[in-house]
């Protein structure tokens, strides 16, 4: 294996194991599994199974990158560890924002694992289903290219908007308008990325795939901030049906669960008993009640109506 694929590796397994990505669970609730301990941390044990969980997280590896990845991950796991013992020394679970956190990860690990387990068992697409999908987005596959992309997000006042774009295509270059922004006192922070096709969000895939290379556009960003994207350069890569077969595949398979898992959330949302506090509720339930009262209102003006009109029995 070459050092740099180790090194590779490493990172990834550092960086899956420290953003905070692995499945929560805390020594109280955590399902009792039996397995060898492969590490003690000031009492904490790593049992093997959570190692092999953590190494299955880096993808398919064959036996001699399990091999030499597996200390690593331990390491890495090891390092965890100490960080959470600290951070419980220091105080930092008793925080209220910290539980809110610890526990909606827990709830989305709940949520992750429901839905992979009831909709594992979607049925394959046919090959006409992948056939159309890879002709469908030239964008991914046949005229796939790799964009070498500088971003410039500004925070800008709204009222500037149209006057920083005209300043952008009266331009003569990125540098040009770069050092404007400067004289002009507007924050701004710049990016540069150099990505694949299927690596860029669907919205900007499709702006990107009709720009020619130097083309500059603006976006809204964030609240309060606009995105200057320029697309400095782009190569093409294009991918084969046979290729792209087995990814477009699993798109397919994946859009078909989100399918099922957005029916099955609309059967749970109707069982299910959700009540909001006064300014909460989304705009159609708010007005689904008010036609409700306004219903209501005009049912007891109705009989009110009715019963004054009624005569009194002789």
């Amino acid at each position: 294996m070459k050092p740099c694929h180790a090194t590779f590796i490493a990172l990834t397994a550092l960086a899956v194991l420290l953003s905070g990505c692995e499945k929560p669970a805390t020594d109280a609730t955590a399902p009792a599994v039996k397995s060898e301990t492969v590490a003690t941390v000031g009492g904490d044990k790593i049992s093997e199974a959570e190692l092999n969980v953590a190494l299955s997280r880096l993808g398919e590896l064959d036996e001699t990158q399990a091999a030499e990845a597996k200390p690593r991950v331990l390491q890495a796991l090891i390092d965890q560890r100490l960080v959470a013992q600290a951070a419980k020394s220091a105080g930092l679970d008793k925080e209220p924002e910290v539980g809110f956190a610890m526990a909606q990860a827990s709830r989305q690990v709940l949520a992750e694992t429901y839905a992979e387990r009831s909709f594992r068992d979607v049925a394959k697409p046919s090959e006409s289903e992948i056939a159309d999908y890879y002709s469908q987005h030239p964008e991914l596959f046949s005229e796939r290219r790799i964009y070498r992309i500088q971003e410039l997000e500004l925070k800008l006042d709204p009222a500037r908007i149209s006057e920083v774009e005209a300043k952008l295509k009266s331009s003569h270059s990125m540098g040009d308008f770069v050092n404007w922004i400067k004289e002009q006192g507007i924050e701004g922070k710049t990016a540069m990325a150099v990505k694949p096709a299927e690596q860029i969000p669907a919205p900007l895939l499709g702006r990107l795939s009709q720009m020619k290379d130097g083309q500059v556009t603006i976006l809204p960003g964030r609240p309060g901030h606009v995105l200057v994207q320029q697309l400095q350069e782009s190569q093409s890569q294009p991918a084969s049906l046979e290729q792209a077969h087995n990814a477009i595949e699993r798109a397919l398979m994946a859009e078909k669960r989100k399918e099922l898992m957005a029916a099955d959330l609309k059967k749970l949302r109707e069982a299910a008993k959700v009540e909001y506090a006064t300014g909460y509720a989304p705009a159609a339930e708010v007005k689904a009640e008010d036609d409700k009262a306004a219903g209501d209102t005009v049912e007891s003006d109705k009989a009110a109506s009715d019963k004054a009109e009624e005569k009194p029995a002789n």
